[in-house]
This record gives C-alpha cells, structure tokens and sequence, in this order.
C-alpha cells in the first residue's frame, strides 16, 4: 500500500458541512481520507462544525490528534451564521486561506461515501482538459446498489407555477443530459445542475461567482442557483459515470431540516 503523500502542496481540499449526523460523518470521513491518502496529489479537509451536541466535535478532535497526515481543520459558525450555504462558503474561504496552492474544491457530504481515490482523479483529469467545465459530479448510488440522482434541469417557467411537488412527479426536473462523451477514457455528459453530492469545483469558477448565495438560499437549491449563475457566466456543469460514489443518509435526514430551519426561522 502506498504511503501517504504528506509533503506535496494541497492541490485539493475537501469541505464537509457537519451538524449532528455523527454516524455519517464517521463513515464518510473514513472513507474519504483513505480515498485521498492514495491519491497522487496533496490534499486536505475542512469541516464545518455547525454546533452539533451528538459527539461529533470530540470525533473530530480526536481524528485531528491521531491523523494529522490528513491536514484535517475543523472550523465554527462566525457571528451565529450557521445555514447549509454559510458553512459550505465558510470552509471553501478558509480552504483557499489556508492552502494558498489549492485549486479544485471537493463539496463532500456526510451521506456520501468512496470506494477510493479514482473518481476525484477521474474529476481533476477531466477539469484540466474541459476548461469551460466549473465542476464535476458523479452518478451516485444508494448502499443497496439503487441509483440516486445527481443533478437537475433549470426550472422552467411551468415547473415554477406548479412547485417542486408536481414538477418531481411529473419528471419535469429530471436532468436534460447531453450525449455520452469519452476524454482519455473518462465517460462523462453535461446537465443544467449537478448536486453537491459531492462536487469537484474549480477554484476560478467559485472565485468568480463568490460561492453561494446564504441569504437567499440558505438550506436548499443553493447548488441550484450557484449553477444557474455559472451558467450565466459561461461555464458548463458535468457529470462522470462512476460506480465507486455513495449518496446515503441511511433514513437520516438532516438534522439542518428540524432544527436550523424549524427553530432559527
């Protein structure tokens, strides 16, 4: 097995949003380090500790003190801004301050999970060659093998009037896919809005749009309208067909759901 690499510049950083889904963050922490310790590029992680009271922040601590080959940093709320949108803006600022050489930002969440380090590679290798790609995502799964969506089309004028209920059972957000394409044997397609589940971005496409928008879309369709405002700007969205990614909470929803949004609105 190989050794860590510890000593090249962090080329990429992974940032994780964590309030109170200790069960997930471990698997999914677990499963990203070792990803990333075989990987043939430096790297790091930051997570968002959003105020859990689960265990997760002595998890944390704990794996700061006993791996620190992984450049693990855990950061918290500034000034009580604590929504989905602040901690994804908050660990990419402080990935970027920190690890000045970083230039692919990894959005990973809690349900997610890697078999290894080959889709990030696969991602890194197609964002260097497609430049007018902002970011990558992958086709993802369920433990059980059953396919999870990855993404969407714009909302059109019609799935608006009707809301997000009608427009999902009558298939109108499904993902408008362009046709397969094959770069240096990566089997990838575009689509309107790939979900952070999880994204390899490009720094100069977050950089360029100033990440996402908190205070009109702080807990959903964030990805949304981070998206539809590259797409403005010229950039594409793609999507990489791969068997090795989770998207998973287990029957865990997120606890964002009941408490940030119930009680801090």
């Amino acid at each position: 097995m190989k050794e860590p690499i510890r000593d090249r510049p962090v080329e990429l950083v992974a940032v994780i949003n964590s309030f109170n889904r200790r069960e997930l963050l471990q698997r999914a922490l677990a499963s990203l380090t070792q990803a990333l310790r075989q990987a043939p590029f430096g790297s790091a992680v930051v997570i968002f500790e959003a105020g859990s009271n689960d265990g997760s922040k002595e998890f944390l601590n704990a794996w700061h003190e006993q791996n620190p080959g992984d450049h693990l940093i855990v950061i918290t709320p500034p000034d009580d801004r604590s929504s989905f949108a602040d901690g994804v803006n908050t660990g990419c600022a402080a990935a970027l301050t920190q690890f000045p050489d970083c230039q692919w930002l990894l959005l990973y969440e809690t349900d997610n999970w890697l078999k290894d380090a080959e889709p990030l590679c696969k991602a890194i290798s197609l964002l260097k060659v497609q430049t007018q790609l902002a970011a990558t995502g992958f086709t993802v799964k369920q433990y059980n093998g059953r396919f999870f969506g990855y993404g969407m089309r714009f909302p059109s004028f019609l799935s608006l009037a009707l809301g997000q209920n009608l427009s999902f059972r009558w298939s109108l957000d499904i993902p408008n896919n362009s046709a397969l394409r094959t770069t240096d044997s990566i089997r990838w397609r575009t689509c309107d809005a790939v979900f952070t589940s999880p994204l390899v971005i490009r720094r100069e496409a977050w950089e360029q749009t100033g990440g996402f928008d908190a205070k009109t879309f702080p807990f959903s369709d964030s990805d949304l309208d981070w998206a539809w405002r590259c797409a403005k700007l010229g950039w594409r969205m793609a999507v990489i067909l791969s068997e090795s990614v989770i998207h998973d909470n287990l029957e865990q929803p997120s606890a964002w759901i009941f408490t940030k949004i119930v009680f801090d609105f």
